[in-house]
């Protein structure tokens, strides 16, 4: 399937294949040695590029959200065994998943994701982020869940609407402790608004307060909705 590492022209070919099939983006018609035979081939050709471009795996779960009714599940799947990681697939279907509302979609999506294993943890976008580096050790201590659940470790969310800027994101328990960990290394005192900013608004408010209580508490003299969070002292 994927020959190589795809360069800034391949990918602006991909873009410009995927804007055919009615994808939300643009592309130019460069060269490239890949002659995908189908629509199917075609995504699972631009799900193992989406491990090299954020943008592109932006795509890829916009199209799926609003196209899922034109693709083939099953001629898709007959492409994985010639994929190095079909499960890029799944978290493309994770994500989907978690935007759409629709059963039919949700099935579709379950179908895709069907029979795959999880792979050894990984981040997911390669050649991306400096392996030993703060923002690798990030990705690895704060991964969306949708990506986790797959073995993968990546904190990108991914648009599913452009035009509304829309994102689907969500944290595990873990993950979400490690973000208040970060944000208390850079402030000594917390909002609830302050922690649910910092993950995009995608908690509950009364779930981010049982978070805080984990390593917080309260701050004396405050309440309700100015109430500051100052990190409890280790005994």
């Amino acid at each position: 399937m994927l020959q190589s590492p795809p360069s800034e022209a391949v990918l602006l070919r991909m873009y410009f294949e995927l804007a055919q099939l009615g994808a939300n983006c643009s592309g130019e018609k460069r060269e490239w040695s890949y002659n995908p035979e189908n629509r199917e081939e075609l995504l699972a050709l631009g799900a193992e590029m989406s491990r090299y471009d954020p943008r592109l795996l932006g795509i890829l779960v916009e199209y799926f959200s609003k196209h899922w009714r034109e693709i083939l599940p099953q001629r898709l799947r007959a492409y994985y065994p010639q994929m190095a990681a079909p499960q890029s697939l799944a978290v493309i279907a994770e994500f989907v998943k978690d935007a759409a509302r629709e059963s039919e979609v949700q099935y579709l999506m379950e179908y895709l994701q069907k029979g795959l294993e999880k792979v050894p943890y990984q981040l997911y976008f390669k050649a991306l982020l400096p392996p030993a580096g703060p923002l690798s050790r990030r990705s690895a201590e704060e991964s969306l869940r949708q990506y986790k659940k797959w073995g993968f470790l990546s904190r990108e969310a991914p648009t599913v609407d452009v035009f509304q800027k829309k994102t689907v994101e969500a944290w595990d328990a873990d993950a979400r402790l490690n973000v208040l960990r970060r944000l208390f290394q850079s402030k000594e005192e917390l909002s609830v608004g302050e922690y649910l900013k910092a993950l995009s608004g995608s908690l509950s408010r009364q779930q981010a307060i049982k978070d805080l209580a984990v390593l917080a508490r309260l701050k004396k003299g405050r309440k309700g909705r100015g109430a500051r969070w100052v990190l409890r002292k280790r005994p």
